[in-house]
């Protein structure tokens, strides 16, 4: 990175917020997260919890956003009618079957 260091990644800017504890969802027990954390596995149940708090906005804006993060992923686009070969106002699924909900 060209000695170039995040200030949202540099651990002196940090608050003491930014590391904090939540409860395990599957088992309960307390897990540290710090804020940069993407996911932590339970150390007593061994399911992944992702970080409740993490938030990436830096990297809509910020020119090192692809080397602090990655690349970002791009978001299909979405699907026409015509793609999905579904014609406006045909019933689908479930609805098709007279199991509408």
């Amino acid at each position: 990175m060209n000695g170039y260091r995040c200030p949202g990644q540099d651990k002196r800017f940090w608050r003491p917020e930014d590391i904090f504890e939540v409860r395990c969802p599957f088992c309960d027990k307390r897990i540290e997260f710090w804020k940069d954390d993407v996911r932590i596995t339970c150390e007593r149940c061994g399911n992944d919890i992702p970080n409740p708090r993490l938030n990436l906005s830096c990297a809509k804006w910020c020119k090192f956003a692809e080397q602090c993060v990655g690349k970002p992923v791009e978001e299909p686009a979405p699907q026409s009618h015509e793609d999905l070969n579904v014609k406006p106002g045909n019933k689908i699924g479930n609805e098709a079957k007279g199991q509408e909900k």
